[in-house]
């Protein structure tokens, strides 16, 4: 490729980088300009959209979160964001060959331009890049992660298919005297109900309070947010989705439940009137970011979802940055 060359986008190319995340077929919300904004406001994190132009067209490009570590510059995923990483344009021949050997020289090239920035480099994947290759050739490594897609354009089919325990939770739900459906909901319950949801088990929570108040409150997601939730008879929240969608799929992002009505079923009803939900507004397809913990999977599964693979590609270009890392993880028993 002797006629590229890769350059961070900045506010004045946001609206052409945009544009290219719509058709690339790794494209999401997740890697918009706007996204980079609201976790910059919402994390003390920078965010950076790297692309590589030919021809003075967008070809590809990265997205990740740029951190301090050790003295070092990583580059890694951010909270809340579940697909970050590579982003090719959309195939322009329709033979394999052609088609292969353009996306291959993409992606070596943002590889090579990541190697010199950063010491560390760790990114989660769309579910649409398939083929690592590039990355494995030089030497990267790609953990396989799992993800499950939810087809919510016919609801009937959708309600067949669930598992019999899922519909019966469900009816239990909806006899259970509570208010539920899309509802607004603060940032501070949803908050606070979201360090009940991670703290049951003694975990610490590693979201910030501030970005949970960006996502439930950006002006930028008016029309990309949708909230379900429960409530009971002294109208206290006890269950809330927050979904979030781009023009190809909805996204189950945030999800709070008081421990008190996990047994009353109000996580599987407030799924199925998200699902309802999207359904009438055309929305084919509910991505429920997650599959790799098995008992969370197996809640899931009894939607009778599709499962995908995705990437998380990983690379070490400091050794002895890496010793030093992973020492400190060690001591502090990570």
């Amino acid at each position: 490729m002797t006629d590229w060359h890769i350059e961070e986008i900045k506010a004045e190319r946001s609206a052409e980088w945009d544009d290219f995340v719509r058709v690339s077929p790794q494209g999401s919300l997740f890697t918009t300009f706007a996204w980079k904004k609201i976790l910059e406001r919402g994390t003390s994190f920078i965010q950076r959209i790297f692309a590589i132009f030919r021809r003075d067209r967008i070809a590809g490009g990265v997205v990740l979160t740029e951190k301090k570590q050790l003295g070092r510059k990583v580059a890694l995923n951010a909270l809340l964001s579940p697909y970050l990483g590579f982003l090719l344009a959309s195939a322009a021949s329709t033979k394999i060959s052609e088609r292969l050997s353009a996306e291959h020289e993409v992606l070596t090239n943002l590889a090579q331009f990541l190697e010199k920035k950063y010491a560390q480099i760790d990114l989660i994947n769309n579910i649409a890049l398939t083929d690592v290759r590039p990355f494995l050739q030089r030497g990267w490594k790609a953990h396989a992660r799992y993800t499950y897609c939810l087809d919510v354009s016919d609801t009937n089919k959708l309600w067949n298919g669930f598992d019999g325990s899922v519909r019966r939770a469900i009816k239990k739900a909806e006899g259970a005297n509570l208010q539920h459906g899309i509802m607004e909901c603060g940032a501070e319950e949803i908050f606070d109900l979201l360090q009940k949801t991670l703290t049951k088990k003694g975990d610490l929570n590693p979201i910030p309070k501030s970005l949970v108040g960006v996502i439930i409150e950006a002006g930028e997601l008016e029309n990309q947010r949708v909230i379900v939730g429960a409530r009971n008879s002294h109208d206290r929240l006890v269950s809330a989705i927050v979904c979030v969608r781009d023009e190809r799929r909805a996204y189950y992002l945030i999800v709070v439940n008081d421990p008190e009505y996990l047994s009353i079923g109000t996580s599987s009803l407030l799924i199925w009137d998200l699902a309802q939900y999207l359904s009438g507004i055309s929305v084919r397809e509910l991505d429920f970011i997650g599959g790799n913990i098995p008992a969370i999977a197996r809640f899931k599964e009894s939607f009778n979802p599709c499962l995908k693979t995705h990437f998380r590609l990983e690379h070490w270009t400091s050794p002895p940055f890496r010793v030093m890392k992973l020492t400190g993880r060690r001591l502090l028993g990570h």
